[in-house]
Formats: C-alpha cells, sequence, structure tokens
C-alpha cells in the first residue's frame, strides 16, 4: 500500500511547523507528499518544507491563486496516473496529528477491503477534545451537510467503522482505483468551500463507500487561512457556493430557502450575501 498525500498551501505559515513535525513523525513510511502552494508570491513555506521535511515530497507553486479545488485536482492528475499510488489522502496542512495517524488509517484499510474512503474523527487544536468533525450526512435539506458531535459529546465511539456520506477533505483517504476509474474531480469553479460536500456527493453516486473511524484523531486549527467563518471572504463563497450547488443539484429546498434569504438579505442590506446570490446565477460548470 502506498499513500500520496495531497496538501494545499495558502498563507499556512503560521502551520506549516506542526505539519511538517507531524509528517516526519510518521512510523509508516510509504507515502509521498504533494504541496501545492497558492499563496504564490510568498516563499516562506516552501523554504520551510525544503529544510525541513524529511519525507519524499514534491513542491508546486501556481502562479496565481487557483482555489483549492483546483489544488486537490492538480494532486489527483498528480498521483492517479502512477499505479503504484494505491490511496489519495487530501490533508490539510493546519493539521497535527501523531506518529501512528498513517499507519493505523493503513492497518483499517488493509483489514476491511469494503472501505473506500476514510475519515478520521477532528478535533479543535486550541480546544483539546472538543470534536469538529465525528463523522457526517450529506442534508438535501441544508443543501450541504451535517457533522456529526460538532461541539458536542461524540456519541459514535463504540465501533471502529461507521457508514457516513460526508467527510471534510481536511483529512479524507480515497482508494486511486475507483476514483479513476470514475473520473470524479472537484469542481473547480467553487474555488473553495462547498468543494468537499458536492466532492463527497459524487462519491456517493459513484457508489464509493465511506466510513469514519473514531479510533484515529487529528487536531485541526480550523479556518487558519480564511479569516473564520464570519469573515467578508467566508461569508461571500459559503453563500455563493450552497446556492449554486444547490442549483446545479437541482434541490428544491435550497431554492425556496433562497428566495425567502434574498428578502431577509436585501431587508438587512447584507451586501455581500446579495452579491454572492447574484453571482451564483451567473456561474457556470467548469469541468476539469
Amino acid at each position: 500500500m502506498k499513500i500520496g498525500i495531497v496538501t494545499v498551501l495558502f498563507k499556512s505559515d503560521p502551520v506549516i511547523a506542526g505539519f511538517i513535525a507531524s509528517m516526519n513523525a510518521q512510523r509508516f513510511t510509504d507515502f509521498h507528499v504533494l504541496c501545492i502552494e497558492n499563496d504564490v508570491e510568498n516563499p516562506a513555506c516552501e523554504a520551510a518544507i525544503r529544510a525541513d521535511l524529511k519525507v519524499p515530497f514534491t513542491f508546486i507553486r501556481n502562479k496565481s491563486n487557483v482555489g483549492v479545488a483546483t489544488a486537490n485536482n492538480q494532486g489527483l492528475d498528480f498521483f492517479l496516473p502512477d499505479e503504484s499510488f494505491t490511496h489519495i489522502l487530501f490533508l490539510n496542512n493546519d493539521i497535527e496529528v501523531d506518529a501512528d495517524f498513517l499507519q493505523r488509517q493503513v492497518d483499517i484499510l488493509v483489514a476491511n477491503p469494503r472501505v473506500d474512503a476514510l475519515a478520521p474523527k477532528s478535533f479543535y487544536y486550541d480546544t483539546p477534545g472538543k470534536p469538529w468533525y465525528a463523522g457526517g450526512k450529506l442534508s438535501y435539506l441544508k443543501g450541504g451537510c451535517r457533522h456529526f458531535g460538532h461541539n458536542k459529546p461524540d456519541r459514535l465511539t463504540k465501533n471502529l467503522l461507521y457508514p457516513v456520506d460526508y467527510a471534510p477533505t481536511c483529512s479524507l483517504i480515497v482508494k486511486s482505483r475507483p476514483l479513476k476509474e470514475s473520473g470524479i474531480r472537484m469542481w473547480e469553479e467553487l474555488f473553495v468551500y462547498y468543494d468537499d460536500t458536492i466532492f463527497c456527493l459524487e462519491l456517493k453516486r459513484a457508489g464509493i463507500k465511506m466510513y469514519y473511524t473514531p479510533t484515529i484523531h487529528l487536531q485541526h486549527k480550523i479556518s487558519s487561512s480564511t479569516g473564520g467563518s464570519r469573515s467578508d471572504f467566508s461569508r461571500y463563497y459559503l453563500t455563493r457556493n450552497w446556492l449554486y450547488c444547490g442549483l446545479k443539484t437541482r434541490n428544491l429546498a435550497v431554492a425556496a430557502s433562497a428566495i425567502v434569504l434574498t428578502v431577509f438579505h436585501a431587508v438587512a442590506r447584507h451586501k455581500i450575501e446579495l452579491r454572492a446570490m447574484r453571482d451564483a446565477f451567473l456561474m457556470k460548470r467548469t469541468v476539469a
């Protein structure tokens, strides 16, 4: 078993040291890290990676910030043609993990061939023991997803594996073969946010079986590169991509909610959300 790890860098200076230390410490060693830099004019992460990352890696610097979805597709295009890579791991660099993080995933995947994709439990880095993701589900009514255990006591802890149909790509390992055979790619026009939601929806539609395991943990430094969910950046992309994905998947619940929200945002003079919703209608599908 060989793992290709895809990590997308953007304003990652404050977190890259922890990521490098986590990768260097791994007990499982048959992996290669592809680092894709979207913070195009900042040399700091590249310098740290080249100086301190001791595992096999490739560094790519994009000419512009192409967004996380496009960069993850670059990762797929890098690893999938090489059949020696049996699995692709999408992994944020704003995480820290213990030395057995990869080995425990390998053990589960080898022992359970039915598992096509595997997601670990995620805790808030700044609040140890507080779950951010402990399983998840795509939600038609929300036009998005639900995190189980989010900010609550984690109840999915008794079994080794739980079937799920959503997991964030801050850490999601997927078998290479079904990815290659299905041709699934992330929707590049999304840029950031909802890229993992749509990706998981397409995995589900392709019959790729995803599981959550509570036996593997990571510590997640939430929104380290986007300014948090209430920043202008996040407000725009969360609103735009929610509506766009709803329209493209013909989600009537999203369409109905959008009518109500348009009125609300107009009355409240939420210019960012109104612009985002307008732009959602103007977007077109980009095929990778």
